[in-house]
């Protein structure tokens, strides 16, 4: 009997031996082992053979490509020409978004070399993807990476446009589809394991043999690709062993490229304006006007005018309203003289603000000073400069004038002869700045911010005649000098590149644009501004109402725009 019972637990002793064998050919790993072998983050996205302008018509692979060096097909110096002289402009907007995957299982079966992976994946829950099965589809690829390089062609960009209306060029050479604009590092799969998922949940499973190159990767359009080292996490257990796994926030989207510009170059230049300059001062001072810091404001034009020569009349217009709301008289005096300066009539101080500054000792020496002044700045006026800018006003509006407004073609062959004429002006006589004509003033007390020569200046960026190259570089010198108030000018806000719009009294943001809690604040202070201050409201336009076809438009902001709030009942506050 003792020896029955020692073979018995012999036998037992065999039975989990080999048992144990055969669990130590299974390998199991968890969602910490595949984030410590992901690769590539942030790099790649895929680039179906059937989806946007990387691919040709005979090419069936899908791409991971890493075009993070894409500059825009604007950027790339392609040129969009109407030749039926309609304004066209070409707008670009590219985003990427983010997909975390979530893995619930995963066996590796050394026998064999097979590795089923279970798991799910969370996308970006953007509004324009959903609903989209096409962008809707994640493409799931298990197997061995073979590297290329992929071109960028011009593709369905241009395919969209109508030839016949729209030439294309670059390099002043036409092209089409298959002008390639850039290069590109990518790889595909070959010999590969390739899913498809659809769906809110994206659930998946995937099985396959591997290699010790193998990599997992999931891509889908517009987002980027997610890529685990599968190879190293089952082969090489020691070459991510100590790599630091980095938690991204909230999921959601990236912009890359805003209405034709790159956000890193955006980003370059808001640092660029945190440096001290002229509307470093203007931008701090219209800041403390916005929460009634009147004295702070005051604070900040004169340290204005101790820096700069040359200063704008709406800055000053400001500068006075400040020092009379913060009860600094005297500085009121300072700044109203600097008006005189800049040809501004007395009157303007008839304005009701300025009553307590009427009544003050100081008054009288004050208009003295200022009838001399004037008189002064009337005898150092260009006449000549101011009668011809305003003849080429003239000239413009006859074919542009609502009531006489002439064909596409004839409004072209307008600003390309008005064009050259006010370029001619400008090498002889310079800008029509404040000093040298004077400022424009409405109903004595209003002050004119964009008078109406910036129509030429507006006409030539919309049409874009042939000299429009040598008119800039003559603008740029008058902003540099101070002359031209570029940055503050609506002259560079068109419809596709405002950010804000007011359509029936409504603030919209666009979708395209980040936000931007201090610029509605400033929109919002545009109708309760009972001082008159002249502010920065940032890039937005009035977007007028059309009654003949009002759902056409309230489609299109309902599409491309968030509502804000309701600024105003009154539609019609542009006309007065």
């Amino acid at each position: 009997m003792k020896y029955i019972y020692i073979i018995f637990l012999i036998s037992i002793i065999l039975v989990n031996k080999l048992n144990g064998q055969h669990q130590l050919g299974v390998k199991n790993f968890n969602q910490n082992q595949f984030d410590k072998n992901k690769v590539s983050k942030e790099v790649y996205h895929l680039i179906k053979y059937n989806s946007n302008w990387f691919s040709i018509s005979n090419d069936t692979l899908s791409y991971f490509t890493d075009d993070r060096n894409y500059k825009g097909v604007i950027n790339y110096g392609v040129k969009f020409h109407s030749k039926t002289n309609r304004v066209f402009d070409m707008i670009e907007n590219v985003s990427m978004c983010f997909m975390n995957v979530n893995f619930t299982k995963c066996k590796y079966n050394s026998k064999d070399s097979t590795i089923t992976i279970e798991g799910n994946i969370i996308k970006s829950l953007d509004k324009t993807l959903k609903g989209n099965k096409k962008q809707n589809q994640v493409n799931i690829f298990l197997g061995e990476k073979k590297d290329t390089i992929k071109a960028c062609y011009l593709g369905t960009i241009i395919n969209k446009i109508n030839k016949d209306n729209v030439e294309v060029t670059l390099n002043n050479k036409e092209i089409d589809e298959l002008a390639v604009l850039d290069t590109f590092p990518a790889f595909y799969f070959k010999n590969n394991v390739h899913k498809k998922e659809f769906g809110d949940n994206y659930a998946f499973k995937i099985s396959g043999k591997i290699k010790r190159n193998t990599l997992l990767a999931f891509g889908a359009s517009g987002f980027y690709s997610e890529i685990f080292d599968i190879g190293a996490m089952v082969y090489d257990s020691d070459k991510n062993k100590l790599k630091q796994i980095q938690k991204r926030g909230e999921i959601d989207c990236r912009s890359l490229i805003v209405q034709n510009r790159l956000v890193a170059d955006i980003e370059k230049e808001n640092t660029a304006s945190n440096e001290i300059s002229y509307y470093s001062y203007t931008e701090k001072a219209e800041n403390h006007i916005l929460k009634r810091q009147y004295a702070f404001a005051k604070e900040s034009y004169l340290l204005l005018t101790r820096e700069y020569k040359t200063i704008f009349a709406r800055d000053i217009h400001n500068a006075i309203r400040c020092a009379v709301l913060s009860r600094d008289y005297e500085k009121a005096f300072y700044f109203g003289k600097k008006l005189a300066q800049k040809g501004v009539k007395k009157e303007y101080f008839n304005s009701k603000i300025f009553s307590l500054l009427r009544k003050n000792n100081g008054w009288n020496g004050f208009i003295s000073d200022y009838d001399s002044l004037f008189t002064e700045s009337q005898n150092k006026r260009n006449i000549t400069l101011k009668e011809r800018i305003e003849q080429l006003v003239e000239e413009d509006q006859k074919d542009y004038g609502l009531e006489s407004r002439k064909e596409p073609k004839v409004l072209y062959e307008t600003t390309e002869r008005v064009t050259n004429k006010l370029i001619e002006l400008l090498k002889k006589e310079g800008y029509p700045s404040e000093e040298k004509i004077g400022v424009y003033v409405k109903n004595d007390t209003v002050l004119i911010t964009s008078p109406d020569y910036h129509v030429l200046i507006r006409h030539a960026i919309q049409q874009k005649p042939e000299n429009l190259t040598i008119l800039n570089e003559l603008l740029n010198k008058s902003i540099e000098m101070h002359e031209y108030d570029s940055k503050r000018s609506p002259n560079n806000i068109m419809p596709y590149n405002s950010c804000f719009h007011i359509y029936k009294g409504n603030l919209y943001n666009s979708k395209s644009c980040g936000k931007n809690d201090l610029a509605v604040k400033k929109i919002m202070f545009r109708f309760n501004n009972p001082n008159g201050f002249i502010m920065d409201y940032g890039n937005f336009i009035v977007s007028e109402y059309n009654p003949s076809n009002p759902k056409e438009k309230d489609d299109y902001y309902n599409q491309n725009f968030n509502f804000i709030m309701k600024l105003t009942e009154d539609w019609e506050f542009y006309e007065k």
